[in-house]
């Protein structure tokens, strides 16, 4: 038979049975079925069926490094201590010039070794106001450094810190009535005459 001839050719009728029997119950005409949304009661068309959209994952994150820990370190001058230059508020230059080289001497000195802050509170305002009325002008005031020890952070590495108390408590009493108006100024030490652990307090005339 040609190719002509079988294209030409109709199918029997026991052909066309077997095509209906088969067809009426295939796997496609099953899906059809499904996907047919059921009539209402009245004959209206159903809604068609939702279909649910799987949620879609994030991309995971990037690795966030830890900030690196901070650092702190002993600071060697408190903030309200100031800087001995040649000139200097409140002195004259020769008066700055040997401050700053150790070259004065001072006219007395106070030990604050030991002392709880309220007894060195006290001490520093007897003192203070005492010296002032005898007309001293230069005196020391020794407050020591603190001690120093290594503490570990959160963040597992070491931490230098200080607990000189008394060290940042002078200048802020200093600051504060009675004594600020009995001051002029402020000073760190020469390290001949106490250092760090030290300060230069330049007293008022009394008037």
């Amino acid at each position: 038979m040609s190719r002509r001839d079988r294209r030409d050719r109709r199918a029997t009728e026991q052909e066309l049975a077997l095509w209906k029997a088969v067809n009426s119950d295939t796997v496609l005409s099953r899906m059809r079925d499904a996907l047919q949304p059921p009539d209402h009661p009245d004959g209206r068309p159903g809604p068609l069926p939702r279909i649910e959209q799987a949620p879609v994952a994030e991309p995971p994150r990037p690795f966030a490094r830890p900030p690196p820990p901070v650092l702190t370190r002993f600071s060697p001058r408190p903030p309200d201590v100031e800087p001995l230059r040649d000139i200097t508020p409140g002195l004259d230059r020769r008066t700055a010039r040997a401050l700053r080289r150790g070259e004065r001497a001072p006219d007395a000195r106070l030990d604050l070794h030991g002392m709880t802050a309220d007894r060195a509170h006290s001490a520093l305002t007897r003192f203070i106001l005492d010296s002032r009325a005898r007309g001293l002008r230069c005196v020391l005031v020794i407050t020591g450094k603190g001690r120093r020890y290594t503490a570990p952070s959160e963040s597992g590495f070491s931490m230098e810190r200080s607990e000189g108390v008394l060290r940042r408590d002078v200048p802020r009493w200093l600051g504060q009535p009675p004594l600020a108006g009995a001051i002029v100024g402020l000073y760190q030490a020469h390290r001949r005459h106490g250092g760090d652990g030290a300060f230069y307090v330049y007293l008022r005339k009394a008037g």
